[in-house]
């Protein structure tokens, strides 16, 4: 008894210290409304919460602040708030919620204070009153129990608007205390890059970035379990001595946490989108090989021995096998890259209440046999008591967070300001004490803190110590969460899938599915794969759910990349071809566009038998750069048209690029015409020479005859008229009667 004294003193003390307050949003696990509740009847909304986190112990006076968001046109006047109380104790959860939802008739009330309000103008927020209440005008006694205030502001023309909130008294028995475990993602916003930039991870690790924000809170609070999203860590590991130094330190800082840690998928990935987008398995890196730079390992990245993996041998002339560890023994790994000494692994957080029962069962069969199940994905709410956090699935566990407490918690960390950070810790106070009154001591709930982001750490810190100071509140850890009693009655109640992300999902799956096949034309395809791959997972973050985040901007981008990438290789048309000859060489252009060198395949196929194409036709075209594909063909008999398909294809037989088509004109005889007429050609010609030349020596030749008729010169004469006197006397000459010759 004398430690529960203590205790409650404690407590009042930290709470008084803190500052803590109320809350106007949702309490139970259902899905909360915004801060503030609804005008009834007015214009504009009224918040308000009481002081000590929303608690008050006997013989304690009670601030109530209150504040007024004209969303209208119109100014608000000056005017009055009325404060009430409810006249009895909130009987339950469910009491309490319909209480600050304002859903019909509520208990009935007693005014404990008025006090005058300033005007408010159109399109402005302000506290309008603070009232501080003596014990006694409050006139709470007893056990500890919850009442609802409510606050009615009006002005001159009327109510303005209605708000309310809770109150907890602080009752002198002993309390029984609710173990509170946590769980808080550890995030940064989503990225379509499948990793994080040296500049963001610069402006995330500043002494007041989101990152250091995120871990000064866990250092402040070792029993929260903390979900590390892997590519924060691949992120700074990839840039090895490049790393901006606040990242290296945050991540040696991470290190040194006492906390409970696991992973969540890489990116942050949703692991119920997957499987409701048709997979069936997880997805996983594959590869970071493209941002790895080996300049920034001058020395091995030293995360424990990690084996190397065996390069695969390949028959493909165009694969060079992967290196080896003693070819580049600084470059650090995939399994390097992402490993971490996780105190749990196999569980899986996918976004609030977006699970089926098959999923489920579905993850368990694949490695994660207990999964974070938001409050409002089950039957909760509907349980006369609030249900602990295991819930047997088939091959596994799941760990049912508490819906109210987890939303108010997330506003507790978000809050921006000292009344939105009030307002919630009194949400959380007033759900808490509610399940202590319900419950008996030993208790546990888990609470799931959202993908937003702490606004400062600082508050973030003092809000948490002010809710674990509750007398009614101790901390528990995620191991205590997993190993308390299951709850009967607690089932999955299936959530319908997101149509709209689905299908977007199946979007990127299928430009992911085209820039894999792309990536063979490549030298090493993962190159491209790996980064595909993360892009993939860090465009299925659940982070992209959140309103703000503008998720189909980021898939267009994504579609197009995709659609640039596996058109960066192409045949450029060509105009009408002619061949002449039985034997070609048909000249195509193909471009790349692609930022790396590609290995291509180019295959012919014409549309009828008047040409024949001998083969397919490889070629290895730098970056940036064109080149002329050359393709044998045969001309066979007959003349006509044929139009010759031309379609890309990567050294492992996947087509690359659109198919183009060329127009070839065939005259497979024009080459045995041109033979024969330069054949007679020839004959012509030599003939003509061998006719001229026999003409000639003929001419010649009869030249030589006519010269022998012409008459003698004087010495010829001379010579014959000798030779004739001599051959006529030594000759007879005939007789003049033909007769005897003369004697």
């Amino acid at each position: 008894m004398r430690l529960n004294r203590r205790r409650r003193r404690l407590g009042r003390a930290a709470l008084l210290a803190a500052g803590a307050a109320a809350v106007l949003s949702v309490l139970v696990p259902t899905p909360a409304p915004a801060l503030g509740a609804a005008p009834s009847g007015g214009s504009a909304v009224v918040s308000l919460y009481a002081g000590n986190a929303g608690t008050e112990s006997a013989g304690e006076s009670v601030t109530v602040t209150i504040g007024l968001d004209n969303e209208s046109s119109a100014s608000v006047g000056p005017g009055t708030a009325t404060l009430s109380i409810t006249e009895k104790p909130l009987a339950d959860r469910t009491e309490l919620d319909a209480w600050v939802k304002q859903g019909g008739d509520g208990p009935a009330t007693r005014v404990i204070g008025t006090v005058s309000t300033p005007g408010v103008t159109a399109g402005t927020s302000q506290r309008v009153a603070t009232l501080t209440l003596p014990a006694e005008a409050v006139g709470l006694g007893g056990d500890t129990a919850v009442y609802g205030i409510e606050a009615v502001v009006a002005d001159s023309s009327g109510t303005v608007g209605t708000g309310r909130s809770s109150l907890t008294y602080v009752g002198g028995a002993a309390q029984r205390q609710v173990g509170l475990a946590v769980a808080m993602p550890i995030t940064v916003p989503p990225t379509s890059d499948g990793l994080i930039s040296p500049d963001d991870l610069l402006t995330y690790t500043a002494p007041d970035g989101l990152l250091t924000r995120q871990l000064e809170i866990a250092r402040n609070h070792s029993q929260i379990a903390i979900a590390i999203d892997p590519m924060i860590i691949a992120s700074i590991r990839v840039l090895g001595t490049s790393a901006p130094q606040s990242a290296r330190g945050w991540l040696d800082q991470l290190s040194l946490l006492p906390n409970d840690s696991f992973p969540l998928q890489y990116g942050d990935a949703d692991p119920a989108l997957q499987l409701q987008s048709g997979l069936t398995s997880l997805l996983q890196p594959s590869s970071f090989g493209y941002a790895l730079d080996p300049k920034d390992f001058a020395t091995p990245l030293d995360v424990g021995e990690t084996p190397q993996p065996t390069p695969t041998p390949t028959t493909n002339p165009f694969v060079t096998p992967t290196p080896t560890a003693t070819q580049q023994p600084n470059v650090p790994t995939l399994q390097q890259l992402l490993s971490w000494p996780y105190t749990f692994s196999g569980i899986a957080w996918p976004a609030d209440n977006s699970l089926r029962t098959e999923d489920l069962e579905t993850l368990a069969a694949n490695g994660f046999p207990s999964t974070i199940v938001s409050g409002s994905n089950t039957n909760a709410a509907s349980l006369s008591a609030t249900a602990d956090p295991p819930l047997p699935i088939k091959g596994g566990t799941a760990l049912v967070t508490d819906q109210g407490v987890s939303t108010a918690l997330r506003k507790v960390i978000a809050a921006t300001d000292t009344d939105e950070e009030n307002a919630a810790m009194a949400s959380v106070s007033a759900q808490l004490a509610e399940i202590s009154r319900q419950s008996g001591d030993g208790t546990v709930i888990l609470a799931g803190l959202g993908r937003d982001w702490p606004a400062s750490s600082s508050e973030a810190n003092r809000a948490l110590n002010a809710i674990y100071a509750l007398p009614w509140v101790s901390a528990a850890s995620l191991r205590a969460a997993e190993n308390a009693p299951a709850t009967s009655g607690l089932r999955v109640t299936d959530a319908s899938p997101d149509a709209g992300r689905v299908q977007q999902t199946h979007a990127l799956l299928a430009d992911a599915s085209g820039m894999d096949a792309f990536a063979t034309v490549l030298t090493d395809p993962t190159l491209l794969t790996g980064h595909t791959r993360n892009q993939l997972l860090s465009l299925l973050a659940v982070a992209w759910s959140l309103p703000d985040n503008n998720w189909p901007a980021a898939v267009a981008d994504f579609d197009k990349q995709a659609s640039d990438t596996v058109g960066s290789v192409k045949i450029v048309p060509t105009g009408k071809i002619t061949v002449a000859s039985a034997q070609s060489l048909i000249p195509v252009t193909v471009t790349n566009g692609f930022e790396l060198p590609v290995n291509i395949v180019l295959r012919a196929t014409p549309s009828n038998g008047r040409l024949e194409v001998d083969s397919d036709t490889p070629k290895s075209i730098p970056a940036k750069a064109s080149a002329k594909v050359l393709v044998p063909v045969k001309a066979k008999l007959g003349n006509g048209s044929v139009k010759l398909g031309l379609q890309l294809y990567s050294p492992t037989g996947l087509s690359i690029g659109g198919a183009q088509t060329a127009a070839v004109e065939v005259h497979a005889d024009w080459e045995g015409l041109g033979a024969l007429i330069l054949g007679i050609a020839v004959v012509l010609f030599f003939g003509f020479g061998v006719t001229r030349s026999i003409v000639r020596r003929v001419k010649g030749r009869g030249r030589g005859d006519t010269a022998d008729d012409d008459p003698p010169g004087p010495a010829d004469h001379a010579g014959q008229g000798s030779a004739g006197s001599a051959e006529r006397v030594g000759t007879p000459e005939p007789e003049a009667d033909g007769g005897a010759p003369r004697g």
